[in-house]
């Protein structure tokens, strides 16, 4: 409209006119409905109770989603107005309000005149049927028209406040509100296009079926900012930029979509995560089948050593922390158990809903995207290795550790490294070409690890970094080797014998019997390994056991997967034919990550192993391929 107004209750138009849309005036906060009048209102009440007095059924709706809880009828005319001209001309003053003014025009007609984000005055005619929400904040007036005549419905939140605070309120906090809440356009339409392209993907990724999925974006980055928020019921393949909600921080509606009527159920979630965790400007909400069977029992979720948690925001060798809670009826339900965990857990990247879903944090949408992607890799993964845990088909193969599984820890730590250190110092006096090769092998080492070796004098060198070794726990090659040439000459002079534990030979005569084959795979040499089973206080079992390996026959370490990649290959299966029996949670998870189902032994003497670690437990070799007899930890 012109800017110079000469007659307030004329059209007032620009020439040429510059028509607005409803769609304009929503993205200044300025709500619309039509509802032709039906209910039989009074010219004048003041006030009255809204809950009984409103007769229409679509008012009454409206009436009851925003929460007003007053009403009166004003009727604005020169009988019924006292001071009718003085009054207009107060009417006319641009000004704000702390509140929402509402007004529902039943009788008449007349003019709001609001202000757009380039401060040129939108005029708004209304008449009868015309119900106008304009927001906290935003700069307007209102004029009758040439008739002369208004009966309007007020309606308001609390106890009604009528005073107009005139311009210049920019420093008032009710317009500081409306600029954050309302004037970030660019941002906010970019931050649209970004959520519908978001549950688009997630949609043929198969975690938002039917209509289900949600997403909260804050439109920047601060505590009171607004949100965007999906609604409900609409399928996500078929969301368009214009179906989402604008939601203040104090959780009132500032824009509400023509098409759709109801927001996000999860939007009480939303807003309890904002609240609670200040670093999280976009949640998502998925319905994945992955997400669903990740959380069936136990409380918290812990990954490790997948490259995939550092799209959650966790380091490489962290651990990936997702708690769980418990599922309700409806989803506003939710917030007391969410909120409580994220103070349990203040830094989890996501939570997971038992039966229903996830919800994922990001610091805003294109991170919460990422986190979402990651997540579902990581879940569906360990759906896929825990369906081969479970898996109720026998190995072909048994690959079994020594230390800690079928020989107890103590043997190895009490009594063959001892052996060991107290024997090298007669070996390298007697050992002639072999203290040679054994030299080179150590000087290799030293190499690697960045230390002196002085060749010119092998014996004490072999000597002495023999004792390091050994008293450090070292388990490189060389030093392994060497101890293997050491125990066959303590083995071979009685002053050895490998202990078992009562249910190895067994365990593996049973196996063989059924048609398995026995592998072994350690840290020891293979001479070593082929040693202790030769000559145990059981007897010879070398003759159940079809192959040996270790870190330099496998090409990697134990807790490296494609050792054991290697491993399969040697024997010529696939990593799921075979079952891996070890006590030490890092070799579990490289041979689980290599595709071999895997067991963790629980021994006398071995180290506790770390809560919800997710892998099958035995305590006895004869348990390993007896489903009904193996435990499993955190799952």
């Amino acid at each position: 409209m012109v800017d110079d107004v000469s007659d307030q209750t004329a059209e007032n138009r620009l020439e040429p006119n510059q028509p607005v849309t409803l769609a304009d005036l929503r993205e200044l906060g300025v709500l619309h409905w039509y509802l032709p009048p039906t209910g039989n209102y009074p010219a004048k009440a003041v006030p009255w109770e809204p809950k009984e007095g409103i007769q229409d059924k679509e008012l009454a709706k409206i009436r009851d989603s925003r929460g007003y809880n007053y009403a009166d009828i004003i009727t604005c005319s020169e009988e019924c107005l006292p001071d009718y001209h003085n009054k207009l001309k107060a009417f006319f003053e641009e000004h704000i309000h702390s509140d929402e003014e509402v007004r529902y025009i039943l009788k008449g007609s007349g003019y709001f005149d609001v202000r757009d984000r380039k401060d040129r005055w939108i005029r708004i005619q209304l008449s009868a049927g015309d119900l106008i929400v304009l927001p906290e904040g935003i700069y307007h007036r209102f004029t009758m028209d040439s008739k002369n005549f208004t009966q309007a419905m007020r309606l308001f939140k609390g106890v009604p406040v009528w005073t107009p605070i005139n311009r210049p309120a920019d420093s008032h906090l009710s317009r500081e509100r409306y600029l954050q809440n309302f004037q970030a356009l660019e941002e906010e339409q970019g931050l649209r296009s970004e959520i519908v392209s978001c549950l688009r993907t997630f949609f043929t990724q198969g975690w938002c079926l039917g209509s289900s999925g949600a997403v909260a974006s804050k439109v920047f980055a601060s505590m009171s900012a607004p949100a965007l928020v999906t609604p409900s019921g609409v399928p996500k393949e078929q969301l368009e930029t214009e179906d989402l909600f604008l939601v203040a921080s104090t959780g009132e509606l500032l824009k509400v979509p023509t098409k759709v009527s109801k927001i996000s159920d999860s939007n009480a979630v939303f807003q309890a995560i904002f609240k609670q965790r200040t670093d999280v400007t976009a949640v998502t909400h998925i319905h994945s089948v992955a997400s669903v069977l990740a959380a069936d029992k136990q409380e918290v979720l812990r990954v490790q050593a997948q490259e995939m948690i550092k799209g959650l925001g966790v380091p490489g060798d962290g651990e990936l922390i997702v708690p769980i809670i418990e599922n309700k009826a409806t989803e506003p339900e939710l917030v007391p158990e969410m909120t409580s965990v994220l103070q349990k857990y203040p830094t989890a990247p996501a939570v997971l809903v038992r039966d229903h879903g996830a919800y994922v944090f990001g610091k805003n949408l294109r991170q919460a995207k990422i986190a979402t992607e990651c997540l579902g890799f990581i879940l569906e993964l360990e759906m896929k290795r825990r369906g081969r845990r479970e898996a109720v088909e026998a190995p072909t193969v048994v690959l079994l550790d020594i230390e800690g599984t079928t020989t107890p820890i103590s043997f190895v730590k009490d009594k063959l490294f001892p052996y060991a250190a107290s024997a090298v110092a007669s070996w390298v006096e007697t050992a002639g070409d072999d203290l040679i090769e054994v030299a080179k092998d150590y000087e290799k080492q030293c190499q690697q690890d960045k230390v002196p070796f002085n060749a010119a004098t092998p014996k004490e060198e072999v000597l002495r970094l023999t004792k390091e070794w050994i008293a450090a726990d070292r388990k490189v090659p060389a030093l392994k080797d060497l101890q293997g040439k050491l125990w066959k000459f303590g083995y071979e002079k009685g002053e050895l014998k490998g202990e078992m534990f009562e249910d190895t030979p067994d365990a593996m005569a049973e196996w063989v019997a059924a048609g398995r084959r026995v592998a072994i795979f350690s840290s020891g040499s293979r001479e070593a390994q082929h040693l202790i089973f030769k000559y145990t206080e059981k007897g010879d079992l070398t003759g159940f056991i079809s192959a040996y390996f270790d870190p330099k026959s496998a090409q990697a370490s134990k807790q490296e997967s494609k050792a054991y990649a290697e491993i399969a290959l040697s024997l010529g299966i696939e990593p799921s034919e075979g079952l891996f029996c070890t006590d030490v949670l890092g070799e579990a998870q490289a041979a689980d990550q290599a595709g071999w189902k895997t067991v963790l032994l629980t021994r006398p003497g071995n180290a506790p192993l770390p809560a919800q670690h997710g892998f099958r437990e035995a305590n006895s070799l004869l348990e390993v391929l007896s489903r009904k007899r193996v435990r499993r930890n955190g799952s």
